[in-house]
């Protein structure tokens, strides 16, 4: 967990270097409910200190609400603006409420990119998930690979 945490880190960092008028947020999953752990923000500072205060995994991970979540803050967003998703996925499995195809369907609809930065195996509703929205999709191996997977695909 420290060594993704001091990735995401610096992926903020970054991501606010690069786009200094975007807005950031970050959803947790854990104990397969999705929560919002920082709202919609232009606060580099609000994000980091909400992450290094939540560095615990436990419970199953659901994709579905996740991107459920995600996909409800970011329909607020202007139809002209980039709604994108960076989902880091450490688990093997999801376990969904419903219909995860369905909610991947929503996701489009919606023009919502999703990316997925695995940290265990390729999973297939992952990689659905990304080819489906237009995001990109890999798997780290390492500290190093988890840094070029979190920040070439969001940063334009």
């Amino acid at each position: 967990m420290g060594v993704v945490a001091n990735c995401v880190e610096a992926f903020v960092r970054e991501f606010f270097d690069q786009n200094p008028l975007s807005h950031l947020g970050i959803i947790t999953l854990q104990n397969g409910v999705a929560h919002c752990l920082t709202d919609l923000s232009g606060s580099p500072e609000t994000h980091i200190r909400a992450l290094r205060a939540n560095l615990e995994c436990v419970g199953d991970a659901s994709i579905q609400n996740a991107i459920d979540l995600a996909r409800g803050l970011l329909c607020q967003i202007p139809t002209y603006a980039h709604r994108e998703t960076l989902l880091i996925f450490s688990a093997l499995s999801t376990c969904d409420p419903g219909d995860i195809l369905e909610a991947v369907r929503r996701c489009k609809d919606a023009n919502i990119r999703c990316s997925v930065v695995g940290l265990a195996a390729e999973i297939y509703i992952c990689k659905l998930l990304c080819e489906q929205t237009g995001g990109n999709y890999s798997v780290a191996t390492s500290e190093v690979s988890i840094m070029w997977s979190l920040l070439p695909p969001v940063i334009h």
